[in-house]
C-alpha cells in the first residue's frame, strides 16, 4: 500500500535530513516506521566502519605518505574512493552523515603538507568511523594524537620553554592545537576559559609529536626504529612540572597530563553544550532554540559522551519530525544524492564527475582553508553563482549517468518521494518528456535541493 502524504514526508525527513538522499524505492520501505529505520542502523554492528584490502594501514599510510607527494595523493584518492562507494552502498546514510560531519568538526586541509594528504582519509577510517557511535572522548583523544591533526595546527614542534630541549635550543610552545581544541573542538567560544588557558593547554600537550621520515636512523633525533609517522611522545620536550588549566592543577608527569586534561575538557558542560548545537544546526535548522539543544546536551552530558546516545536524542526532538525543509544542501551532499538517486553504485577510479563540480563549489573533501570546517548553514552556499554552478553540477550528472539510466524523471520522482513529490515538480516532469531535462529539473527541485 502506498504510502500517505504525510508518511511519505516523514521517511523523506529520515532520508534526506539525516540520511544522504532516498534511493529509488526505500521510502516505500523505511515509510512505515521512518524513526525506527534510524535506529535500526545505528544498531547495525560495524555500520560505520569500512573493510577495504586496498587501503593502507594507519602505518603504511604515514610512512608512504611522507616519501612523496604522488604517494600521498594515491593514498587520498584511494581513501575518497572508498568514502564514496560507502556513501552509496548504504540504504538511508544515516550514520555516514554522522562521519561526514565529525570529520568536518575536526578539519585539516590536505594542501599544507603531504603527511596530511596521506593519512587523513586514515584518520577518518580508523578514528572517526571507529568511534562515531562511541565516546567522544576516545575520537577526541584518536584525532589530537594523530600525525595529520599534529603536523596540520603545527604541534609536531611544540615544546616547553623549562623542558630540556626546549632551554637548550631556546624554544617554547605553539599554541595553535590547543587554541582550536578548546574553541572549536569542545568548549566553543565562550566556553569559559582565558588565554592563559590556551597557554597551559598547550603546555599540557607539549612534546605530543609524531616521527618525521628524516629523522628515523640519526643518531641524535632519538627516536625508537620503525616509527616512521607515527604518534611519539617526546618527554625532553615536554613541559615539566606541575601545571595549571581550568581552575584545576595537574600534577607533574608526562603524557598522561594532557591525556587527563582532554578527558575533563570533554565531560565539561560546555562542550555538551557546544556539540549539541552543532549537531542540531546540521542536521535540523540554522537557528537552533534551547528546547531543542538542551535536551541534545543533556544526553551527552549524562551519558559521559557516548555519541550513540547523543545521536538518539537528536533524532528524539519533536523539531526533527516537524521543521520545515529550510537547510539547503551543501554541495557535498548534493553531489552524494545525485549519485544515490540515478542508482549508481560504480565510482569511476579518476572520479572527476564527483570532484571537479566540488572544486568549483569550493566543498571538495578534507580541503577547507580553516580548521574550522565547512558551513552547514544555508547562507554559504546561497548566492546566485553558487546556485549557477549547481544547475551545472546537475546537468554533468545527468550527463555522466544519463545513459545508464533507463528510465522516465517522472517515474524516478515518484520512486525517490513518493506522496512527497510536489505538485509543481511532478506537473513539471509529466511534461517534460526529454530525459536529460527532466533529470535535471528533478535535481533542482526544492524536494532535492532541500533538507
Amino acid at each position: 500500500m502506498s504510502l500517505s502524504p504525510a508518511e511519505a514526508t516523514r521517511a523523506r525527513i529520515a532520508l534526506q535530513r539525516f540520511g544522504l538522499g532516498p534511493k529509488p524505492g526505500v521510502l516505500e520501505r523505511i515509510g512505515v516506521d521512518p524513526a525506527a529505520a534510524l535506529k535500526a542502523e545505528l544498531d547495525e554492528p560495524g555500520v560505520a566502519l569500512i573493510d577495504d584490502p586496498e587501503l593502507p594501514t594507519r602505518k603504511a599510510a604515514a610512512r608512504l605518505s611522507q616519501k612523496s607527494f604522488e604517494a600521498a595523493e594515491t593514498i587520498r584518492l584511494l581513501e575518497l574512493k572508498a568514502r564514496l562507494k560507502k556513501h552509496l552502498r548504504a540504504e538511508i546514510g544515516f550514520v555516514e552523515r554522522l562521519v561526514v560531519f565529525w570529520s568536518n568538526h575536526f578539519s585539516m586541509s590536505i594542501n599544507k603538507d603531504q603527511t596530511i594528504r596521506g593519512t587523513i582519509g586514515q584518520l577518518e577510517r580508523d578514528v572517526i568511523r571507529k568511534h562515531v557511535l562511541g565516546k567522544f572522548a576516545d575520537m577526541q583523544r584518536g584525532v589530537m594524537q594523530h600525525p595529520g591533526m599534529l603536523r596540520y595546527l603545527d604541534n609536531e614542534e611544540s615544546m616547553g620553554p623549562k623542558s630540556e630541549i626546549g632551554i637548550a635550543w631556546g624554544r617554547g610552545v605553539n599554541e595553535n592545537l590547543a587554541r582550536e581544541l578548546l574553541e572549536l573542538h569542545t568548549l566553543g567560544a565562550g566556553g569559559g576559559y582565558s588565554e592563559t588557558d590556551v597557554t597551559s593547554m598547550a603546555l599540557l600537550i607539549s612534546g605530543w609529536s609524531y616521527v618525521r621520515g628524516w629523522e628515523v636512523g640519526q643518531d641524535w633525533a632519538d627516536v625508537p626504529d620503525g616509527m616512521s609517522g607515527q604518534f611519539y611522545f617526546r618527554p625532553k620536550w615536554h613541559e615539566p612540572g606541575p601545571i595549571a588549566f581550568m581552575g584545576k592543577t595537574y600534577p607533574a608527569g608526562g603524557i598522561e597530563q594532557g591525556e587527563q586534561a582532554l578527558l575533563d575538557i570533554s565531560r565539561n558542560p560546555a562542550t555538551a553544550q557546544h556539540i549539541a548545537f552543532k549537531l542540531v544546526r546540521h542536521f535540523i535548522t540554522d537557528e537552533p532554540t534551547p528546547e531543542m539543544v538542551d535536551p541534545v546536551a543533556a544526553a551527552f552530558r549524562d551519558s559521559d559522551g557516548d555519541l550513540k546516545a547523543t545521536t538518539l536524542a537528536l533524532i528524539a526532538l519533536p523539531a526533527a519530525w516537524s521543521a520545515p525543509f529550510a537547510k539547503l544542501r551543501t554541495p557535498y551532499e548534493l553531489a552524494v544524492a545525485q549519485f544515490r538517486a540515478l542508482g549508481t553504485l560504480y565510482v569511476r577510479d579518476n572520479m572527476w564527475a564527483f570532484t571537479e563540480p566540488l572544486r568549483a563549489m569550493n566543498n571538495l573533501p578534507w580541503e577547507r582553508p580553516a580548521p574550522d570546517g565547512y558551513s552547514d548553514e544555508t547562507y554559504a552556499w546561497l548566492d546566485p553563482d553558487g546556485m549557477t554552478i549547481r544547475l551545472d553540477t546537475a546537468m554533468l550528472a545527468v550527463d555522466v549517468f544519463a545513459e545508464e539510466f533507463s528510465g522516465k524523471p517522472l517515474n524516478l520522482g515518484r520512486a525517490l518521494y513518493g506522496a512527497a513529490l510536489s505538485r509543481d515538480t511532478e506537473s513539471a516532469l509529466t511534461w517534460l518528456t526529454e530525459k536529460r531535462i527532466g533529470l535535471t529539473v528533478l535535481f533542482m527541485s526544492p524536494e532535492f535541493q532541500r533538507r
